[in-house]
C-alpha cells in the first residue's frame, strides 16, 4: 500500500463511532465517509471529522474506503461487512461482530476468500493494565494460573441508551452480549487457552424480547484453569461503572480494576511485597487503531481477528443455552467443526 493517508468509512456516528474516528484521526488516516440513519448525527460526525456524511453503507463505499470501521446497532454489522467484502474493503467491528454463529461462519468464509482482512474491536486487549498482565503472565512471573474472577456491574439502561439495547432482535444480547464478551476475550488472551465448557443463569426483568440484565458464568479452560464471571445492570441511582477482576496463580495474584479507561489499577501480590501500578492517561482506542492500521499497511493479519470474534461469540451462545437449559454446555460441540479451537 502507498504511503499516502488510509481512507476510512465510519458506520455509526453514536459514542463508538466517534471514538473511532477520532483514533483513526490520531494516527494520520483520513475520514472520507461517515454514515448513520439518523442524518443529524452522521453531519455532526462528519463536521467533528472532515469526512462527508451518508446515510447508508453503499453510499460510503462510492468513496473507495480502504477500510470500514463498524459501529451500528449489532443486528446491522453483518450486511454491512458483507457490502464492504464484496469491493475488497478491509473491515474494523466492534464487539459482538456478529448475532448469530451462522452470519459469523459466512462472514469468515466470504473475508477468507476474497483475502479481505478482519480485525474484531475487543478493546479491553489493549488497555495499558491488560498489556502488563499479559507479559507477566506470559513470562511466568505468576506462575501456573488456577482461577479467575471477573465481575461487572455497569449502570442501568436509563433513557438515554439507545432504545435498540433493549432489543433482543437488535442486540442479539444483553449484559453478556456487550459487557461481559469483553471479559470472555480478555480471559482467553491472557491464559493462552480455550474455554471448553460453560455453566450459567441469566435473569431477564419483562418479556423474552428484552436483553437480560444479570448474568453469571462459571468457565473451565484447557489448561485447568477455572473462572467466575458476573455481569449486572443496577438500578441503583448514583452506582458508578466498575469492572475488577482477579487472577489467581500459583506464585502471585493479580487484581485489576478498570473504573473506566481513563483509571485503571493493576496490584500484584505475593511473596516479595506488593507491586500497584496505577494509569490515567490510558487511549487503548488508538493503540486497538495503530494495530489495525498496521496490519492493513504491512498485508499481515490483524490481531484479535474473526476467528477470535466468533469464539468469544459462541461463549455468550453457549451461556444463554445453558441458562435456558440448565446444563453445562461443551464449547467444541456448541461450535461445531467450523472452528478450529487451541488445546493447551
Amino acid at each position: 500500500m502507498s504511503s499516502r493517508p488510509l481512507r476510512i468509512a465510519i458506520a455509526g456516528a453514536g459514542i463508538m463511532g466517534r471514538a473511532h474516528a477520532e483514533a483513526f484521526l490520531a494516527g494520520g488516516a483520513q475520514i472520507v465517509a461517515c454514515v448513520d440513519s439518523n442524518a443529524e448525527r452522521a453531519r455532526e460526525l462528519a463536521a467533528a471529522s472532515g469526512g462527508p456524511a451518508f446515510g447508508t453503507v453503499a453510499e460510503a463505499l462510492r468513496e473507495k474506503p480502504d477500510a470500514l470501521s463498524i459501529c451500528l446497532p449489532h443486528s446491522l454489522h453483518f450486511d454491512a461487512a458483507m457490502e464492504a467484502v464484496d469491493q475488497n474493503v478491509a473491515l474494523l467491528m466492534e464487539k459482538p461482530h456478529c448475532i448469530t454463529l451462522a452470519e459469523s461462519r459466512a462472514l469468515r468464509a466470504a473475508c477468507a476468500q476474497r483475502g479481505v482482512m478482519a480485525m474484531a474491536g475487543f478493546t479491553h486487549r489493549f488497555l495499558a493494565t491488560s498489556r502488563t498482565l499479559k507479559a507477566c503472565i506470559a513470562s511466568g512471573r505468576l506462575g501456573r494460573v488456577e482461577l479467575a474472577v471477573d465481575r461487572l456491574v455497569a449502570n442501568a439502561l436509563g433513557p438515554h441508551a439507545p432504545a435498540w439495547y433493549r432489543d433482543r432482535a437488535l442486540a442479539g444480547g444483553g449484559i453478556a452480549m456487550i459487557g461481559m464478551i469483553h471479559s470472555i476475550d480478555r480471559l482467553r488472551w491472557l491464559l493462552d487457552a480455550e474455554i471448553t465448557r460453560v455453566w450459567a443463569l441469566t435473569k431477564t426483568p419483562g418479556t423474552a424480547s428484552e436483553v437480560e440484565q444479570t448474568a453469571l458464568a462459571l468457565l473451565e479452560f484447557s489448561n485447568g484453569a477455572q473462572a467466575s464471571l458476573v455481569a449486572h445492570r443496577t438500578p441503583a441511582p448514583g452506582h458508578e461503572r466498575l469492572h475488577r477482576y482477579g487472577i489467581y496463580g500459583e506464585k502471585l495474584v493479580a487484581h485489576c480494576s478498570v473504573g473506566s479507561f481513563a483509571l485503571q489499577e493493576l496490584e500484584l501480590v505475593g511473596p516479595g511485597g506488593q507491586a500497584r501500578e496505577t494509569v490515567t492517561d490510558d487511549r487503548p482506542f488508538i493503540t486497538e487503531i495503530q494495530e489495525f492500521t498496521s496490519a492493513l499497511i504491512a498485508g499481515r493479519k490483524a490481531t484479535p481477528d474473526l476467528l477470535d470474534a466468533e469464539i468469544a461469540l459462541g461463549v455468550v451462545l453457549a451461556i444463554y443455552e445453558s441458562a435456558q437449559t440448565h446444563q453445562p454446555i461443551s464449547i467444541r460441540e456448541f461450535l461445531g467443526d467450523n472452528v478450529t479451537l487451541n488445546s493447551a
